[in-house]
């Protein structure tokens, strides 16, 4: 999955996101997962443009959290869009899992039932603005390990809350790319072992189009 420090260092240095393209259909906030490949156009939300000939404006942030003043929230602007991607919360919780404060992090993302937290709020506002939004549930940390290890348990715990939340909003769909790249599909993740190759990317896209 997605960024540890001294890859979420790096990764924050890549690109600076565009300007929301306010004529696109689809806008894409998040973190590295959604950003990864941006700049050769092979990123997950390319993917999605090219499947639909829909026109996606991806504005995720590499290293962006989902909690704070500069949360993935804040990318997000407002106007008439068809559909809003969105993930967040691994580099919310990737220096806190296996401690004590991970749960009190967690549920500050989001409560158990899903039913409050930063990210519910965030998902039912832009619904109540007439989209659908779609939110990515990160696909499993590698067999072969990587800086996320350690968090193996608190990411399934977070995507199952987040499909509880979904399934509370007829606008809101969990999509699980832990349905199309597995842990032991190695050549699904890039050389960090963290975030999507092109194909993994690819992957993805299609499915979240579909």
């Amino acid at each position: 999955m997605l960024l540890f420090t001294a890859v979420l260092t790096l990764a924050g240095c890549s690109f600076v996101p565009p300007a929301a393209n306010r004529d696109a259909d689809i806008i894409v906030v998040g973190d590295s997962i959604l950003a990864w490949h941006r700049g050769s156009g092979r990123s997950i939300p390319s993917i999605v443009e090219q499947s639909t000939n829909l026109e996606v404006s991806n504005v995720a942030i590499s290293g962006a959290t989902f909690l704070g003043a500069q949360g993935i929230p804040t990318q997000f602007v407002s106007d008439d869009w068809d559909w809003v991607i969105v993930d967040g919360g691994a580099n919310d919780l990737l220096t806190l899992c296996q401690t004590p404060d991970v749960q009190r992090v967690l549920n500050t993302i989001i409560s158990e039932d899903g039913t409050s937290g930063a990210f519910p709020v965030f998902v039912n506002q832009v619904a109540d603005q007439g989209a659908q939004v779609i939110v990515l549930g990160y696909y499993p940390i590698s067999d072969q390990g990587g800086p996320f290890i350690q968090c193996r348990s608190e990411f399934n715990e977070l995507a199952a809350r987040q499909s509880r939340m979904a399934a509370l909003n007829p606008s809101v769909i969990f999509v699980d790319s832990g349905q199309v790249i597995g842990s032991g599909d190695a050549a699904a993740y890039a050389s960090d072992i963290v975030h999507p190759s092109p194909r993994g990317a690819a992957l993805v896209g299609q499915l979240i189009a579909s």
